[in-house]
């Protein structure tokens, strides 16, 4: 709410009620800004675990908050370490209740066009037993364009899409709900 208030955030809400109705889940998001971040933490507010690469980390004060908050920080080219962040991340959702929020972009999109989506939260949300909740950001970076140091005052649109069962899902056919197969 603070960081909201010194750069003029303020947010236009569709769906919020299916940002409680069904947790723990995955909540997805298109990431387009560094503000999404603030935006997330407002709609999502408690008993969450956010995903990052393992790269913001190595930011003087940003990386000491993100560590300090429980981020997870993967390395997005050690396979390895990712699959053993993914199998830590079931256990706090399972045992702790928390749910978790990741970009299956994998990074911010230099346009609105969503890019290929990586297969992370997917199976996050399949091992844990838990729905997908989709978050569509639509002007983020009217407030903070990527590659921009500078914040400017803005309303943001977002919409919280219903939450989607991934009981049904599987292994061999995760390709088929996120509309990869031909």
């Amino acid at each position: 709410d603070t960081a909201s208030a010194l750069i003029g955030l303020s947010l236009k809400v569709k769906g919020e009620q299916h940002l409680w109705s069904h947790r723990p889940a995955v909540f997805i998001f298109n990431h387009q800004s560094n503000v999404d971040l603030v935006i997330l933490a407002r709609l999502l507010r408690r008993d969450i675990s956010v995903v990052g690469k393992k790269e913001i980390g190595d930011l003087p004060l940003i990386g000491r908050i993100l560590e300090f908050s429980g981020v997870v920080l993967i390395d997005r080219k050690d396979s390895v370490q990712a699959i053993e962040a993914v199998n830590a991340l079931v256990d706090i959702m399972q045992i702790e209740g928390k749910s978790v929020c990741m970009s299956p972009e994998g990074t911010r999109s230099l346009t609105p066009k969503l890019a290929t989506f990586k297969k992370g939260a997917f199976h996050l949300a399949m091992q844990a037993g838990v729905p997908i909740v989709p978050i569509v950001i639509q002007n983020s970076t009217d407030v903070n364009p990527k590659g921009s140091s500078i914040y400017h005052p803005a309303t943001v649109e977002v919409e919280v899409l219903p939450p989607v069962a991934t009981t049904d899902w599987s292994v061999e056919t995760i390709d088929e709900p996120l509309g990869l197969t031909s």
